[in-house]
């Protein structure tokens, strides 16, 4: 696990997906954002063991990770695989943003149905993993769908097209952090040496 400086009190947790390590784009950016806020970020920066199942060692590794943070404020990113921990997260009432959550799993759908905490999920019709793109009645829960995108929020052979969603799903993390209770609005950088 890489730690990142910042607000020691605040601290966000990045999951991997399976073959989506933080140095991806999409997670990459989203330590950039958190700490962009003023956030610690805590990386796991790993895949899962060849001789173990994937979809089991996320939810322990994920369960380990956030046993060891001990910051106040605890917000959780999980690109894919790392969506298999949303059920951990949902009970223990720790915010999330979702990017491409596997809706197609029946028990992250039902974690996100009953996540009492802020929560974003983030994903494309045209992903598979999207599911049907039904996701359960929530008020806690905000949707980005951006149409068009695959399973990593690009759009194959255009690789403009692809900056541009990666844009608008940093400003949508960006927003979420920020407006999460304790959390502190990012301060623009000075002008000043």
């Amino acid at each position: 696990m890489l730690l990142h400086d910042g607000d020691p009190g605040r601290r966000v947790v990045l999951l991997p997906g399976a073959r989506y390590l933080s140095q991806a784009p999409l997670l990459w950016f989203a330590r950039e954002a958190a700490q962009a806020h003023g956030w610690s970020v805590a990386e796991l920066d790993e895949t899962a063991p060849e001789d173990r199942d994937p979809f089991e060692w996320m939810p322990a590794r994920a369960r380990q990770v956030l046993d060891e943070t001990d910051a106040g404020l605890v917000c959780v990113v999980g690109k894919s695989l790392g969506s298999l921990a949303a059920p951990l997260v949902a009970d223990r009432g720790l915010p999330a943003v979702w990017l491409t959550p596997l809706l197609v799993r029946p028990e992250v759908v039902d974690a996100l149905a009953r996540s009492a905490a802020p929560a974003l999920a983030i994903g494309s019709p045209d992903d598979p993993t999207w599911g049907d793109g039904t996701l359960p009645e929530n008020p806690a829960l905000e949707t980005l769908e951006l149409p068009g995108l695959d399973h990593s929020l690009q759009v194959s052979g255009d690789p403009r097209a692809s900056l541009d969603a990666l844009g608008l799903v940093l400003e949508r993390v960006g927003a979420f952090l920020g407006a999460l209770p304790g959390a502190s609005p990012r301060v623009p950088p000075s002008d000043s040496p």
